[in-house]
C-alpha cells in the first residue's frame, strides 16, 4: 500500500508531496475514512433498494416514497424525492443512468398500479410508465444498448422498455417465474451482466440467466441461495447477492449453469439491496419482516458496508 506525505523539510523543500510505504514513518497515516454505517432518516424508512453512480449511494424507501442520495465523504443524506412526492408513496427497484433517476413506484395497498418512473437528480419528474395492474416492479436495469428491464413479481414476466420508446412490453414470460404460492413474490433482483440478464426468484431461490435473445437458463447455485433480493454485478463472472432468508450477502462465481456462493457476512439486520462503490458493498437493512409484522423496527435504519 503507498500513501502520500509530507516530507518536512529537507532538499527537496517544505511541504514537496513523496510517496512513503504505509507502515513507514509519515506525517499521514493510511486510513480507511468511510462508514461502517450510514443512517437513514426517520423511523419509518424501510429501504428497499439502493443503487450506486460515480461513488453517490441513492436509496429508496419502500413505505413512504422517499430517496436521499449520500455523496462520497458524507454522512448526512441529502433529499432527492420527499415523501409522497409527485403521488410515489413508495419505492422498490432504484437505477441511477446518466443524469436521470430510475425507480418502481409501487403501492404497498395494492389500490394502484406499479410504474416506472424517471426524475432529473434534482427530483424533477421526466416520464412515468404505467404497468399492468396485476404486475408488481421490483427491480430494473439497463442494458449495454440503453433499453431498460423490470422484473415482475407477481405474473411471471421481464417488462422491457426499448431505448427511446414509450410503452413497456413484455420481454419474456415463463412458468417458471410465477410464484410458487398466491401471495407470494416471484422475480426480484436483476442486474445486467456478459451481455445477458441475470434474474432471482425470492420465493424459491432460484437464479435464471436470460439471453437477449430470450433464451432461459436455471443456474444451479451452490449453497442454495435463501430468499434472495437485491444484486448488482461485480464482474462479469461475479454477481453479488442479498439473502433476505438468511441475514447475509454472498458472492457468486458463476461458470455456464452453475454458480458457487461464498458469504461475505452473515449478521446483517433484513438485508434488501447492494451497491456496489468505493471499493465496498453497501447494504440496505430493510427490516421488511417487522414491517410484515408489525413489529417495531431497530433505529437507526441503516446501510451498511461490507468488505469486497
Amino acid at each position: 500500500m503507498v500513501c502520500i506525505a509530507r516530507e518536512p523539510g529537507g532538499s527537496h523543500g517544505a511541504g514537496m508531496l513523496k510517496p512513503t510505504i504505509a507502515l513507514s514513518l509519515s506525517l499521514l497515516a493510511c486510513t480507511d475514512s468511510q462508514p461502517d454505517l450510514l443512517a437513514l432518516p426517520g423511523q419509518a424508512y424501510y429501504p428497499e433498494s439502493i443503487h450506486a453512480k460515480d461513488d453517490t449511494l441513492y436509496i429508496g424507501s419502500l413505505t413512504t416514497g422517499q430517496v436521499v442520495a449520500f455523496d462520497d465523504g458524507a454522512t448526512e443524506p441529502r433529499t432527492l424525492l420527499a415523501a409522497g412526492a409527485h403521488g410515489v408513496t413508495g419505492v422498490t427497484g432504484v437505477h441511477v443512468k446518466d443524469d436521470t433517476l430510475w425507480l418502481c413506484s409501487v403501492d404497498t395497498t395494492f389500490q394502484r398500479a406499479t410504474e416506472v418512473r424517471s426524475f432529473s437528480l434534482t427530483g424533477e419528474p421526466r416520464a412515468t410508465y404505467p404497468l399492468a395492474q396485476s404486475y408488481f416492479c421490483n427491480d430494473i436495469v439497463f442494458d449495454s444498448a440503453g433499453n431498460l428491464y423490470a422484473t415482475d413479481s407477481f405474473s411471471g414476466t421481464i417488462q422491457r422498455l426499448a431505448k427511446g420508446g414509450t410503452e413497456f412490453e413484455t420481454f419474456v414470460q415463463d412458468a417458471r417465474f410465477v410464484p410458487d404460492s398466491q401471495g407470494a413474490f416471484g422475480l426480484d433482483g436483476v442486474v445486467y451482466a456478459g451481455g445477458a440478464l441475470y434474474i432471482n426468484k425470492l420465493d424459491t431461490g432460484e437464479l435464471f440467466k436470460v439471453g437477449l435473445d430470450k433464451s432461459i437458463t436455471q443456474i444451479t447455485v451452490t449453497p442454495a441461495l435463501a430468499g434472495p433480493d437485491g444484486m448488482r454485478a461485480l464482474d462479469d463472472h461475479t454477481l453479488l447477492v442479498i439473502e433476505g432468508g438468511a441475514n447475509r450477502i454472498s458472492k457468486l462465481s458463476l461458470a455456464q449453469e452453475a454458480a458457487t456462493a461464498t458469504a461475505l457476512a452473515s449478521d446483517l439486520d433484513m438485508p434488501t439491496g447492494v451497491a456496489i462503490a468505493r471499493d465496498s458493498a453497501w447494504v440496505t437493512e430493510g427490516q421488511l419482516g417487522r414491517l410484515f409484522t408489525q413489529q417495531a423496527p431497530n433505529l437507526p435504519f441503516a446501510v451498511r458496508r461490507v468488505a469486497l
